[in-house]
């Protein structure tokens, strides 16, 4: 067991920056991909056509990888917490 909670305390934010990155990247692949085959992006059953319906995508993997990464950086300080408490 780590005696302190320093190595789960600084692999906080960079869980933070990568879940975002990643999904930022997954989303521009799977909104270009999209594109390349012909196909449109669909919100709620509107249609999202062209570079718009990639951003948008982007966007929001981007924005659901930053949730990750931050329920994972709170549960990474808890941890962090818990290991200094004991």
């Amino acid at each position: 067991m780590i005696k302190n909670g320093r190595p789960w305390h600084k692999a906080a934010w960079p869980v933070v920056k990568w879940s975002t990155v990643i999904g930022l990247l997954l989303g521009f692949l799977a909104g270009g991909a999209s594109v390349v085959g012909g196909n449109t992006i669909s919100v709620n059953g509107s249609p999202i056509d062209g570079w718009y319906g990639v951003w948008l995508l982007t966007f929001a993997l981007g924005i659901a990888g930053l949730v990750f990464g931050l329920i994972w950086a709170l549960v990474f300080r808890a941890i962090a917490h818990a290991a200094h408490k004991h």
